[in-house]
Formats: C-alpha cells, structure tokens, sequence
C-alpha cells in the first residue's frame, strides 16, 4: 500500500497570544493555506478508503466463491468420487475446476486441486487482512485530521477575534488621543473638566468619556483604572503618571511616540510634551 505521510500541522500549546494586527494576519494566513493542505490530504484519504472498500468486496466475494467450490471438492474427496473418477463424475469435478479459473492453472488443476486451492485461499484471506488493517489506519488517519481540522478552525476564528479586538483597540486609542488634542491651547484651571478649561486629570475624564470608558476624575482613581506598565511600553492612549502609586500627583496621555498630552499648571494650557522634558514616573495601560 502506498500510503500518504501526513505531518500534523497543528502543535496543541501553539496558542495564538500575539499582540499586533500584523502578527494576527500572518497567523490567519498560515493556518488557512494549512487548513487547506489538510484538506487535499483527507481527499486524498478519502478517494484511497474507497478504493480499498471496492477492492475488499471483491475479494471478500472471491474467497467465499473459492470456499463453496473447495467445499464441494472435499465432499467429493470423501465419497472417493474423486480419487477414483468415472465417466459420471468426471464431469462434475471438470465443472468444479472450470469454475475455478482465477485461482489454478491447467498444470494445478491436474496436480492436486484441493491442496492448490487451500494455498491460495490462505493467499487471499492474507491479502484480505493486509487490506483491512490498511483501511482501518486510513479510517484512523482521518479521525486525526478531523480533530486537526477542526483545532485549526478555532486557532483561525481566535486570531480573527483578536485581529478584531486589536482594531478596535487601536481606534480606541486614537480617538482618546485625537479627543484630548481638540482642547490643545485650551487653559489649565484647577478642578476645571472642560469644555473651555482644565486640569491634568480632567482632560484625561473628558478624553476618555469620549469613547464612553470613565476613568474616574482624580489621579488616584486614574491610576487604578487598567494595568501598570513602564513609561517605555506606553502607546498612544496608555495614561503617564508622576509621582508614586496611591500618591500621584499629575498625568497626561501618552501619544505613543516619545511623547504626551497635558494639562500642565496654572497660567499654562494643554499641550504636547516630551518624555525627555519632563519624565513621568510610571504608565497605566487602560485599553
């Protein structure tokens, strides 16, 4: 048998916890042109098991056809009809011996039938089993790729929820940056939330309500509102703290490039600062 060598495609602890849109596209790529590789490969399977059905009906259907005429045989045998032939037996072991063409040669036929006859059924009765171990390891093969089909579907819709998780957080995160920068110039009041003035933690409460995500309006309660990360993680959206953890004192939103937005003192107004200019302490990913 000439069988098809199948190298699964799928590791069971390759779990997709990437973090960029690209890293998701690439992984949705890959398992698709697999899932389709695995695909052909269980056609393949498919079309091989259906062949072997055929051909072990056949087969099936040929032993039984030899045992009923080596039957009739051997019940000849034992009446001595056939070790001691006459003119009315004759044709009737001739009949037998027609009837058996697939399985001796005129040379067999004259030497000893029923020992010719036996080998062969033994023959075919190992080819019989040869073919159906062969089937049941197909039949096994394609529960394996079924279970990997299916792995692979859910490792495809996973990355394209997280693909589409990932959009949204980007856009989210663009929209807070994009809400603080229409208030770029605007003065800096203490205890001030817009729309006119404000203060650092009250231009971060108004950006982020524009996305519908409260934060809380102090810098205490902003700073419980997500995860802490250092300053050099920060992304556009990610919120710069200064000062220490249940003790801050100022934050602004990170833009994701070095920078960050601020309402920064009194007689001052919200602008676009650096980190090099004025360092923040610690950052809080919130989306």
């Amino acid at each position: 048998m000439k069988r098809i060598r199948f190298n699964f495609f799928l590791l069971l602890a390759d779990q997709v916890f990437a973090t960029s849109d690209e890293t998701q596209e690439k992984i949705i790529t890959e398992s698709t042109e697999k899932l389709s590789q695995l695909k052909d490969t269980k056609q393949k399977y498919s079309e091989q098991k259906n062949e072997k059905i055929i051909t072990l009906t056949d087969l099936n259907k040929e032993i039984q056809d030899i045992q009923q005429n080596l039957e009739q045989l051997e019940k000849f045998n034992l009446a001595g009809k056939v070790n001691d032939p006459s003119k009315e037996n004759t044709s009737t072991t001739e009949s037998l011996f027609t009837s058996l063409p697939v399985v001796l040669s005129t040379s067999e036929q004259v030497s000893n039938p029923i020992t010719d006859i036996k080998e062969k059924l033994t023959d075919l009765k190992q080819q019989h089993r040869s073919l159906l171990e062969e089937t049941t390891e197909i039949s096994t093969n394609q529960e394996l790729l079924q279970q990997e089909e299916i792995q692979l579907a859910e490792k495809i819709t996973q990355a394209q929820q997280q693909k589409s998780e990932l959009i949204k957080q980007i856009d989210s995160r663009s929209a807070v940056v994009a809400a603080a920068k229409a208030h770029l110039g605007k003065p800096y009041v203490y205890g001030a939330a817009g729309p006119d003035s404000f203060d650092c933690s009250g231009l971060v409460q108004v950006a982020f309500a524009a996305i519908g995500h409260p934060v809380g309006r102090t810098t205490i309660n902003q700073e419980t509102a997500g995860t802490t990360i250092s300053v050099a993680e920060a992304q556009a959206g990610d919120l710069v703290f200064w000062g220490s953890h249940g003790g801050t004192y100022h934050v602004g939103i990170s833009t994701g490039d070095g920078s960050y937005i601020h309402a920064p003192v009194p007689g001052d107004v919200v602008q676009i600062a650096t980190v090099a200019s004025y360092s923040p302490d610690f950052a809080v990913r919130v989306l």
